[in-house]
């Protein structure tokens, strides 16, 4: 055989080898960037069932009683430390601080007294419903940090991003 053929079929076999490379290269970050994003939707499982917002509760008369906030742990564990900040009308309200926050919804209603804050109550043994604030902007949850039952802690803000948090993000 002809040395230029033999040139040529090893000058086509490492370009071969080298587009297979290249090819590979591109198919492990895909599946790198997949076990990644993977690996976020998991850790934020739990985190991503967890918001608050500002609420009236309303007698079955359509009565307001109270206000306060709502705070929804949607995940099937408790979230623990957190700290939520909210504001109404008058302005900005004590931070919220509940050790413990079992899986459901809770209204907890806003005081004026030194704590600033009533207990959590859970909405479904409420007299009457809770009724979301969504229409005036000064009367809202700013933020709100807990921490999951993996110890990570988050921070959701008004605007209803999730991201995780560092201690001194508390």
């Amino acid at each position: 055989m002809p040395e230029w053929i033999s040139a040529f079929c090893s000058m086509f076999a490492l370009i071969a080898a080298a587009w297979a490379a290249w090819t590979a290269a591109g198919v492990h970050k895909i599946e790198r960037d997949r076990d990644i994003k993977a690996d976020e939707d998991k850790l934020k499982a739990q985190a991503g069932g967890v918001a608050a917002w500002s609420a009236v509760h309303v007698g079955s008369d359509g009565s307001a009683l109270a206000y306060g906030v709502v705070v929804n742990n949607g995940s099937t564990s408790p979230i623990f430390d957190v700290v939520l900040e909210a504001q109404d009308v008058r302005g900005q309200l004590r931070p919220l601080n509940l050790r413990l926050l079992p899986p459901g919804e809770y209204f907890v209603e806003s005081h004026k007294d030194r704590s600033g804050w009533a207990l959590a109550d859970h909405t479904g043994a409420l007299a009457g419903f809770t009724r979301p604030i969504t229409r005036k902007e000064n009367w809202c949850v700013t933020r709100l940090v807990f921490r999951d039952a993996q110890n990570n802690l988050w921070s959701r803000t008004n605007a209803g991003l999730l991201e995780r948090a560092n201690q001194a993000g508390i």
